[in-house]
């Protein structure tokens, strides 16, 4: 028996638009994993289109628009966290292009906030929204990328890390 935690990410491409590479994918995952002490997880991520991802979010949100990421937590145990992040690369490039940053970065923003979902956190309150947008910050920095304009006037304490979920 290993000791290495059980780490798994699958990475589908279904889209024309600027992505990171699966490896950026895996490391902005694994940062929050790490961070949320999620040891064993099996995660697959498609990179879409907004036609994709709206109709994504119609049929299991009720929601008829485009939308950056939807988050599916699958889990049926404590001990493997389970899910699915979708998210649309072609709204990323939307989003990139009015925070001038590359589309790449914002996509992996939105890997980031599709992982915080999945090991517990919300958006949809004030405060929770506020949360998730610190813990996005410091996962960013992590990884090695300047948050964008949108996240620059948040500090990134640590003991922010895990604090509402």
């Amino acid at each position: 028996m290993d000791d290495e935690p059980d780490e798994a990410v699958e990475i589908t491409r279904r889209t024309q638009h600027a992505a990171p590479t699966d490896e950026a994918v895996r490391q902005a995952i694994a940062a929050v994993f790490a961070g949320e002490s999620i040891e064993a997880y099996e995660v697959s991520v498609a990179l879409v289109d907004d036609a994709e991802i709206h109709e994504v979010n119609r049929r299991f949100l009720q929601h008829d628009y485009p939308t950056d990421v939807v988050t599916f937590n699958l889990s049926s145990d404590d001990d493997l966290l389970e899910g699915e992040i979708v998210i649309s690369c072609q709204y990323a490039a939307a989003e990139a292009e009015k925070y001038q940053w590359p589309a790449e970065h914002e996509t992996l923003l939105y890997v980031i906030h599709g992982a915080l979902h999945l090991v517990g956190y919300d958006d949809h309150e004030d405060e929770d929204r506020l949360t998730m947008r610190r813990l996005e910050r410091v996962y960013l920095e992590q990884v090695g990328l300047e948050p964008p304009e949108s996240h620059r006037h948040l500090d990134a304490p640590q003991t922010e890390r895990g604090a509402a979920r």
